[in-house]
């Protein structure tokens, strides 16, 4: 009796010291995340697996959180729409659902793992439903393929919740009826939202409502829908690894692709090549970022000194992400950056989604011309405030703080 008491109580520890190290990898994981930005969109380099592990993290934490799959067209309507491009940059997770996103980031010599596609990932998050009890809700499509979708999921994982799904009519965003939307999706109250409104109408969705919106995890996923139901065809897997899998589906689809597709093969010469051109241009052999701290008149200071790329970004993401985690405004002095990489826009918009997640406010401080020149080429100008000097930016934040604190509290606020 003794031995198998030995043996459960073995087995237990076991367990106990797996759980804590899968607890341990996420925490490193969270804390080596990191991504590119391109075209006004800050793309994180994850795998699927790691990507399915922030969506677990995102439904245990509970509030709302908002996850994009990107590809080209993504950053063609982010770099035309600025609304679009900030919803982008403050989604909790970007994914690189485009091969040309994938093969663009090995140019910018900050290649990502792997291509994570929204037709990937929603099969993987049906899976993972089952066997976690996470509830989904589907919204969008025509009523016909909403059915077999849900159809394919429950057949796909037996356990897997639907509880809810509706398919509004197909109209401009200014014309939606939501109150009847909202109402369904508060009353099912689901883990996972899945948009099929196509995009930027999805993520616009999801970003305008995110008020009433209290799902943990809510994704826009296009056409991911009608390929469940088997209405669409999906590329042969060989042409999905090789990136070749646009070439497929403008052949099915040639009078709505062709066009698309090659506006958008248009725009990755031009916007892209600059976007290039422009950051390597002002690259130099530097020293590596060298990250130091101080306040001024209470203000968090952190300063910048080198290129903003590589190793070194951990190191003022963790500076940042401390700063802000207590609600306290920072300036961010970029008096002595030389250079801003492809990974150092990406930081730029994940110290602005801590901020804003925090109530607080990140300003930028002695911006060069160069440095500027880089923003406007990446489409990143404007994603942050920006003031000429450390002073004036820590002027700006104390008359804000003033006139918050001037406000008259409404009766009974905590």
């Amino acid at each position: 009796m003794s031995s198998m008491n030995f043996g459960i109580s073995s087995l237990t520890n076991k367990a106990s010291q797996m759980e804590d190290n899968a607890e341990e990898r996420d925490e490193r994981f969270e804390k080596s995340r990191n991504g590119l930005g391109l075209s006004g969109v800050a793309v994180d380099d994850v795998l699927m697996q790691e990507a399915l592990q922030v969506i677990e993290k995102m439904i245990e934490e509970g509030g709302m959180h908002q996850v994009a799959t990107a590809n080209v067209d993504y950053l063609v309507h982010a770099t035309k729409d600025s609304e679009y491009r900030h919803i982008l940059c403050m989604c909790d997770l970007v994914v690189a659902d485009g091969m040309p996103i994938v093969w663009t980031s090995r140019l910018f010599g900050i290649p990502l793992r792997e291509r994570v596609t929204g037709a990937d990932m929603v099969p993987e998050l049906v899976r993972l439903s089952g066997r976690k009890g996470y509830t989904i809700f589907l919204l969008g499509a025509t009523p016909e393929v909403a059915e077999k979708a849900e159809r394919q999921m429950k057949t796909m994982s037996p356990g897997v919740r639907v509880v809810g799904r509706m398919s509004p009519p197909v109209r401009p965003l200014k014309d939606f009826d939501n109150e009847p939307i909202l109402s369904a999706i508060e009353e099912a109250r689901p883990d996972i939202l899945l948009v099929a409104f196509g995009s930027p109408k999805q993520e616009k969705w999801i970003s305008r409502n995110r008020h009433r919106l209290n799902v943990p995890v809510c994704i826009g996923i296009g056409g991911t829908l009608d390929f469940m139901a088997g209405t669409v065809k999906r590329a042969p897997a060989w042409m999905q690894k090789t990136g070749l899998e646009w070439i497929f589906r403008m052949c099915v689809d040639p009078v709505r692709l062709v066009p698309r597709y090659s506006a958008d093969a248009l725009w990755m010469i031009r916007y892209l090549i600059v976007q290039l051109f422009v950051q390597g241009l002002f690259r130099r052999p530097v020293a590596p970022l060298q990250v130091s701290e101080n306040a001024m008149n209470g203000i968090n200071v952190i300063a910048a000194a080198g290129a903003m790329t590589g190793s070194g970004l951990a190191e003022l993401s963790h500076a940042m992400t401390a700063a802000v985690a207590s609600g306290q405004s920072v300036v961010l002095d970029l008096t002595a950056t030389s250079h801003l990489g492809a990974d150092g826009l990406w930081t730029l918009a994940a110290m602005l989604r801590h901020a804003s997640q925090n109530k607080s406010e990140v300003w930028l401080a002695g911006v060069s011309r160069s440095l500027k020149r880089q923003l406007r080429a990446a489409h990143f100008e404007g994603l942050l405030q920006s003031a000429d000097t450390v002073r004036d930016a820590v002027g700006q934040i104390l008359r804000r703080q003033a006139v918050v604190d001037s406000e008259p509290q409404v009766a009974g606020a905590a």
